[in-house]
């Protein structure tokens, strides 16, 4: 079923779901004919491509990257007529002054900023103002929704997008557990494609000022949760009338609560949405969030929150290369593999497939199903037939149509036996937990007839003592495993668990219709409901964890229970379990620098994200899928701009990936300047090692970018992935040097739908396209006018460029990629430039730089001007200089070092590192 559509990927034994579903549908087709006169068919815009059990992988062709040549540099002039560098003296760029942006809520239900409307048409009786306490400079407010007093959900406009609103980046939820962006034109027509159930908007203003050289303005919209309400937005075009439209579309606000606590509200004033204004688009949402955190008090930001050590160390997680099937000879074979191959993993995720859990998975039958890469190809056309009237009708139908709610009653009837069956052949999804303790797999006889015992403490042991591996995590579902808890287990341990089958909420179908059938509503959920017994569940199955060796966490499927339906999930028992996983984790995995060791997985629903005030990590969209060639594009589109929300909550978690794969490059140089953790999946002996070792110190330390990667401020608003000829840009500054980098991707070609909830390969031979960068795309350099180097990796080729604004160029075929190491040049006397690059052959050169001056120096005579940093090695340095050095002193001996006049490149080779903290001094002088 749809919700479970990022589970069946990651159990890679979906695809046999194609047999089970043409059986089920030929049961139903009959009845599904007779009632199509009573279903009133949806717009081609949402016909469903595809579901969860009828998936299938297109493969996208992938050209070959182009060769240097395709590579060409443009731009502003680089010397004078006498063949010297043309620089600006490097001087903050003036801001403009501009008076203050008072945001208020007119009485006539206009919300605006200076002299121009972003939203009109707010009902002043359902809505009120309120500024945050530290908002010193009235640019941000929140709304206030005044709700009935009963009911679990409810609906209020906010109104209709003023004429200042020239683009919106929305982030939607995409299914229960994540969300993606989408991109729209501002009036009417743009907010008609805002999608349904928006968490996060971001909107581009006109500047409303006359003056030239004003800056563009931009706004934030935030929904929150409030006395255990969750606020969302989508489109709705029964607003308001106006004369010149037959319509206006609106802006709706969501308010839902699934908890029944909320059912009745005493008051029932809701603190629905934050809204503000800015100049800057970075600087807008840092301080949007921070005064939503203080306000609300129910989570902290990323700026307020340690980083676990392990996010800048290399790491392997065992489930694309084992799944379920993992067991201790493959998590000591996979790191070993990695060890041979010269990046050692440092960390190791202990995925699926270590619990004890109930039901056990039944042989499979290999008659019926004899291959595992069996597809759809093997189907025949009557079968392939029924399919598609299963996705074009069944889930594409309204929920309260009489097809859906008929094919919804022979789900929970009549084939409710072949759904178990199903399930429980194929999937790990309606499992339980069963026990607290690990299972035959890393428990008990280390092999059939012997004495000898294995246990999970005695594999970490062997990990850290044998292998080098510094920390090994484990991987469990925040209510346990897919189903919850058994009762069984309940009550053997003292624990109170209900089993409750949820029905979805209204809302939760108009998302996912397929929570009407999955797992949880067919056969039920086991869920604890109280703080005292979730604070027993956390420390019996966090405890033993702690007893075996292991430091910490990654808590799955946590948006599962925030929709667990009516009366039983949303945002109140969302809270209740994520506060006591976090105290769990803050209190049993805490690193050695105060960090919780945790990342949040499957919880892009606001009840999950707005609860965060300990744990500092979470996976930033749905998975890495090795087999679904069309995914990896639309992959780094989600992380890349879902980062812009998530990274002011968390380290957003880009995934693993493996390093052997057909789009390996594109995600490891994603990767490298996304300031994020960096692991991979690949099975034991299938590495690309020589792509690997451009991410990965020999001592299995990473090069990490300091700051989530977000995209470039002229990518915010623009569809890289539907446009067909813009690239997507990263930007990302590194810890010492000022030095910044920009990676420029051509991720054309597919987008998600949000109305077939899948996919939607648009162009399967996306054209090349040429990317513009710019000095200034890190934002962080904004302040710095010129000069700056700049450092191209693919093409190997370092390049001066006098201002910020001026402009490079790149080609790039279809999942191509180039990444800009930028560096300001400082000047010193007699106009010497210099400008530190880093080791130029890995993928984020600059952040091998650990610390430098930020000014060059002079000797006491004032004879030798000197330079001094320290860097990470081994590998080659280079830096920037229009002069040729004296010489070059790593670690108090000079070295052999070459210089080229012509593009002012000098380079010399570091040595291994004697202590890797460390790293190795350098002394240039000239």
């Amino acid at each position: 079923s749809e919700p479970q559509k990022c589970s069946y990927h990651r159990s890679m034994e979906f695809k046999k779901s194609y047999v089970w579903l043409t059986r089920i549908t030929e049961l139903l087709v009959i009845v599904c004919i007779c009632s199509l006169r009573a279903f009133s068919p949806p717009s081609a815009k949402r016909t469903a491509r595809a579901s969860l059990l009828l998936l299938r992988s297109t493969k996208v062709p992938i050209k070959e990257s182009p060769s240097t040549a395709d590579g060409y540099r443009g731009g502003d002039d680089l010397r004078d007529g006498a063949n010297n560098y043309i620089f600006a003296t490097p001087t903050a760029v003036a801001a403009v002054e501009t008076n203050p942006i008072d945001l208020r809520l007119d009485p006539d239900g206009s919300l605006r900023f200076g002299n121009q409307v972003f939203l009109e048409g707010l009902e002043p009786s359902q809505w009120t103002a309120s500024r945050a306490s530290n908002d010193l400079k009235k640019q941000s407010l929140f709304l206030h929704a005044s709700l009935p007093d009963a009911g679990s959900e409810h609906e209020r406009t906010l109104g209709s997008l003023g004429g200042a609103v020239t683009n919106m980046l929305a982030c939607a939820r995409q299914s229960r557990y994540w969300m993606g962006p989408k991109t729209m034109a501002g009036g009417s027509d743009g907010l008609e494609e805002l999608p349904y159930d928006t968490q996060f908007l971001l909107l581009e203003l006109e500047n409303g000022s006359s003056e030239e050289g004003a800056p563009q303005q931009y706004g934030l919209v935030l929904p929150l949760l409030d006395k255990g309400f969750r606020a969302s937005l989508r489109a709705s075009t029964t607003g308001m009338q106006t004369k010149e439209d037959d319509h206006t579309t609106m802006i709706q606000v969501m308010c839902t609560a699934c908890s029944g606590e909320a059912a009745a509200q005493k008051d029932n004033d809701m603190r629905a949405v934050f809204i503000a204004v800015g100049t800057d688009p970075f600087q807008l949402l840092r301080e949007g969030f921070e005064h939503v955190a203080q306000a609300t008090g129910t989570f902290e930001t990323l700026s307020n929150k340690q980083l676990p050590p392990t996010v800048n160390q290399f790491g392997w997680c065992t489930w694309d290369a084992f799944y379920s099937s993992i067991n201790e000879a493959g998590v000591v074979e996979g790191v070993t593999s990695l060890r041979d191959a010269g990046t050692p993993a440092k960390f190791v995720i202990l995925d699926d497939g270590w619990q004890q859990v109930s039901p056990s998975k039944p042989a499979k039958d290999e008659e019926e199903i004899s291959s595992p890469n069996e597809t759809s190809d093997s189907i025949n056309w009557w079968q392939k037939l029924l399919q598609k009237f299963y996705v074009r009708h069944v889930l594409a139908a309204d929920p309260e149509s009489v097809l859906f709610r008929m094919f919804r009653w022979f789900c929970h009837s009549v084939l409710k036996a072949q759904f178990w069956k199903f399930f429980d052949t194929y999937t790990d999804f309606n499992r339980q937990l069963s026990g607290f303790a690990p299972n035959s797999k890393f428990e008990g006889l280390a092999s059939v007839g012997g004495r000898e015992k294995k246990t999970l403490k005695g594999m970490v042991s062997k990990l850290k003592e044998e292998l080098g591996v510094g920390q090994v995590w484990c991987w469990h579902a925040l209510h346990g495993y897919w189903r919850g808890v058994s009762e069984e287990l309940g009550r053997k341990s003292g624990l109170d668990v209900k089993t409750v089958h949820p029905e979805a909420s209204a809302s939760m179908l108009r998302l996912e219709p397929n929570a009407a059938w999955d797992p949880v509503s067919l056969f039920g959920v086991g869920l604890l409901t109280n703080a005292a017994d979730l604070e027993k569940f956390y420390e019996k199955l966090h405890q033993p964890l702690v007893d075996a060796g292991i430091d910490g966490v990654k808590v799955d499927i946590q948006s599962g229970v925030s929709a667990t339906g009516m009366g039983t999930g949303g945002p109140k028992l969302t809270e209740l379990y994520t506060q006591a996983m976090e105290d769990s984790v803050g209190k049993r995995f805490r690193a050695s620098n105060g960090a919780a060791n945790g990342i949040n997985c499957m919880c892009h629903s606001t009840e999950n994200l707005y609860r965060y005030k300990v744990t500092a990590v979470a996976r930033a969209s749905d998975d890495f899928f090795p087999d679904r060639p069309e995914s990896h594009t639309v992959h780094l589109i989600n992380v890349v701009y879902n980062s812009l929300f998530l990274g002011e909550i968390c380290l957003p978690d880009w995934d693993m990936f493996h390093s052997k794969h057909p789009s390996a490059g594109l995600h490891a140089a994603a990767r490298a300047i996304g300031g994020c953790p960096v692991y991979v999946s690949d099975a034991p002996g299938h590495h690309d090692a020589e792509l690997l070792r451009k991410l990965v110190l020999p001592d299995g330390s990473v090069l990490r970018a300091s700051l989530p990667g977000r995209p470039t401020r002229d990518c915010l608003f623009v569809d890289v992935g539907g446009d067909g000829k813009s690239a997507m840009k990263i930007w990302n500054q590194n810890l010492a040097g000022n030095s910044g980098v920009v990676g420029a991707f051509h991720v054309q070609g597919v987008n998600w739908n949000f109305q077939s909830h899948e996919n939607e390969i648009l162009d399967q031979s996306p054209a090349p396209l040429v990317a513009t960068v710019k000095p200034h795309d890190v934002e962080t350099l904004r302040d710095h006018s010129g000069p700056f180097a700049v450092w191209r990796h693919k093409l190997s080729k370092l390049e001066y460029r006098s201002r910020g604004d001026s402009v490079m160029r790149v080609a790039l075929n279809h999942q191509d990629w180039e990444i800009f190491t930028v560096v300001p040049l400082q000047v010193a006397r007699a106009n010497l430039l210099w400008g530190p690059i880093g080791l130029v052959d890995m993928l984020n050169s600059g952040g091998a730089i650990v610390e430098a001056d930020s000014q060059v120096d002079y000797s006491s005579s004032g004879a030798v001007i000197r330079a001094r940093l320290t860097s990470r090695g081994p590998g080659r340095f280079v830096a920037f200089t229009n002069r040729r050095p004296l010489h070059v002193l790593v670690d108090g001996v000079k070295v052999d070092c070459s210089y080229d006049e012509e593009d002012s490149e000098l380079s010399f080779q570091l040595p291994e590192e004697a202590d890797a903290v460390v790293g190795h001094d350098i002394l240039v002088e000239w």
